[in-house]
């Protein structure tokens, strides 16, 4: 067949690692061979959609070839986050609007939210949180966050009458107490955050044995991991957001995350480049 043999190279590995070697070819001057762009499809060699795979394979690639214009994944799992990630820039300068909560369904796909710095994260609550909503931050640290996020959700003119319910959780013991002696009447709990069915307990712990009828999950969910909230790290939070989306199925995840905010800026869905180049 005539697979334009005089226009490209072809290749045969006999392990998918082999992929680095022929990136590090030199070309005739003898010195690395630089791309252009790269066509990632994982899936056709692999035989699954492992979107984290291909996400590392490409950061891995444009480590190496920085002046890449493009990277292309085929990927449906891709493709639908870049559709729900949306950077908190664009959120807070009013690029994007989000849809009021009896307008947005609770799924296990939800918006993303990354933002950088505490400020961002916390200003990102107007635009989010609702009174009535059940709200969890995950990893509160000593409740600052958590009390602005109980205000939004929970306080209305001063008495807890709402409807909603906020939480904060964190895993060091000591960091918990000291957020309760601060806010006393507000709920503080050690969990950690990929364990998933503690965080559901939580809330339900709390309406045990009252006429409340609260469902599992929550509505909005806050996630601000010290691990995390660096440049490195996106794999882990690609992974926690994929637990708690499953798990909490919440309409919204904002997390405090570098390297997320990164991505948020990098990914971008095949339908807005086909938009943005219609005359």
């Amino acid at each position: 067949e005539d697979l334009f043999i005089d226009q490209a190279e072809y290749h045969e590995l006999e392990q998918f690692d082999q992929w680095r070697e022929l990136m590090l070819m030199t070309n005739n001057e003898d010195s690395l061979r630089k791309y252009d762009a790269m066509i990632l499809d994982v899936g056709s060699t692999i035989g699954n959609d492992l979107y984290l795979s291909a996400l590392s394979l490409a950061n891995e690639f444009i480590a190496k070839q920085p002046k890449t214009r493009v990277v292309i994944v085929k990927s449906k799992v891709l493709s639908n986050f870049s559709r729900r990630i949306i950077h908190s820039q664009r959120l807070l300068d009013g690029t994007v609007n989000l849809p009021m909560k009896d307008e947005l369904d609770r799924l296990p796909d939800p918006i993303i939210i990354p933002c950088v710095g505490v400020r961002d994260y916390r200003r990102t609550i107007p635009f989010i949180v609702e009174q009535g909503d059940d709200v969890i931050e995950v990893g509160c640290h000593y409740g600052t966050s958590t009390s602005l996020l109980y205000d939004a959700a929970v306080m209305k003119g001063g008495d807890n009458d709402s409807g909603g319910f906020c939480a904060g959780v964190d895993i060091g013991e000591k960091i918990i107490q000291n957020a309760k002696r601060r806010y006393p009447e507000m709920i503080f709990e050690v969990v950690d955050a990929w364990n998933t069915l503690d965080l559901i307990k939580v809330k339900r712990d709390y309406y045990f044995g009252t006429e409340t009828d609260s469902s599992l999950g929550y509505d909005v969910v806050y996630a601000d991991i010290g691990g995390l909230s660096g440049a490195h790290g996106l794999l882990e939070s690609m992974a926690l957001i994929d637990a708690i989306g499953r798990a909490l199925e919440p309409r919204c995840i904002v997390i405090k995350s570098l390297c997320m905010k990164r991505l948020a800026s990098q990914l971008i869905p095949l339908s807005r480049v086909k938009r943005a180049a219609l005359p």
